[in-house]
């Protein structure tokens, strides 16, 4: 657009704009998604010679009242749900609360509740702050609290415009798992230096108990390294924030999935376009094998179908991804392959 004419108005910018380009729309679209990435708020309004933009100057980036909400019930319910399962082994409602209320006092949920959470955080803020560095829009993260072992279903951004290239959707999508793994990875390496290894009769009726079979290649090396083998009998016995690690690992690995609208599908996109489909594929095939072993993964085949399993294309497919974003994304790969749980629960 050229802009003909500039002024002020009860400290509002008022920009008069007359056409340059011949696709009038995509340029009201850039200029919207551009606006609305800066955190400023505007209107457009159409005249006979163009536009008038009306823009406040004072830019804001408040986040939405829900998205607080939801991320202050998911503090409590990673804090409150997990332990409350642990004891619903008591035959009434009032034990279990009892019983529930006496291990949140004493500590119990307080290292979990941390370290999940950070966990999420920032593995979200890193979709969130690469988006905002490539003027894509997207919404605040939104944590999602939920009845579950772990108190929540993760959390998601919603991306409110298309990609432009496939640098972005990898540079996006893979600045999440790669953030929240090393998190995670701190969370864990903190943990297991205070877990244990103990013989099955010490463990209390309450504890998790677990063996290194089915599990991740990095969680079989990390056990190993930090706490040494567990002989015939014995089991490991995890720290709060060692599970809450390893529960990071799983999460990133179920995120990188080369399966539609998961960040590995991004990624997968972004590096190899069409091709991803046919590894989405085999993907899903492989779910269906692993679900005779641990059902859970027939969930995600099934939310996989719902959602697609084909990638769509970005505005500018041709646009190659740079050395730096591939990078990113063969780190991401290799994090999925390290972190990958075939057996998380029996």
């Amino acid at each position: 657009f050229e802009i003909n004419a500039v002024y002020l108005s009860n400290n509002i910018l008022v920009l008069s704009l007359s056409h340059l380009m011949d696709n009038h729309d995509l340029g009201l679209k850039i200029i919207n998604e551009r606006l609305k990435t800066a955190g400023y708020d505007f209107k457009l309004n159409k005249t006979e010679n163009g536009l008038l933009l009306h823009i406040n100057p004072k830019q804001k980036l408040q986040i939405p009242r829900l998205n607080i909400i939801l991320f202050i019930v998911t503090l409590f319910t990673v804090y409150f749900v997990p332990v409350f399962l642990k004891n619903m082994i008591y035959p009434s409602f009032s034990m279990i609360l009892e019983e529930t209320l006496n291990d949140l006092k004493n500590g119990h949920g307080i290292e979990f509740t941390i370290a999940l959470i950070s966990i999420l955080l920032v593995h979200e803020m890193g979709h969130f702050i690469t988006s905002r560095k490539c003027n894509i829009i997207t919404s605040w993260p939104y944590f999602i609290p939920a009845p579950s072992i772990i108190g929540t279903f993760g959390a998601v951004i919603k991306s409110k415009s298309p990609f432009y290239n496939r640098q972005d959707l990898i540079a996006v999508a893979a600045a999440g798992p790669i953030a929240g793994w090393v998190v995670a990875m701190i969370w864990l390496i903190y943990g297991l230096t205070n877990s244990v290894i103990l013989p099955v009769e010490a463990f209390d009726f309450k504890d998790m108990v677990f063996s290194m079979e089915g599990e991740s290649i990095l969680m079989r090396f990390a056990t190993w390294l930090l706490i040494g083998t567990a002989p015939e009998g014995f089991f490991f016995k995890l720290t709060e924030a060692a599970f809450a690690g390893w529960v990071g690992l799983l999460v990133t690995a179920i995120n990188m999935l080369p399966i539609g609208q998961l960040d590995g599908g991004h990624i997968l996109y972004g590096l190899f376009r069409k091709r991803q489909h046919i590894l989405g594929i085999i993907a899903m095939g492989g779910l269906v094998i692993l679900g005779f072993y641990a059902p859970m993964w027939w969930v995600f085949g099934a939310l996989g179908l719902i959602f697609g399993i084909k990638h769509p294309q970005t505005l500018n497919d041709t646009i190659p991804p740079n050395r730096t974003v591939k990078i990113m994304g063969i780190v991401s790969i290799i994090i999925l392959i390290l972190s990958f749980t075939p057996i998380p629960f029996r």
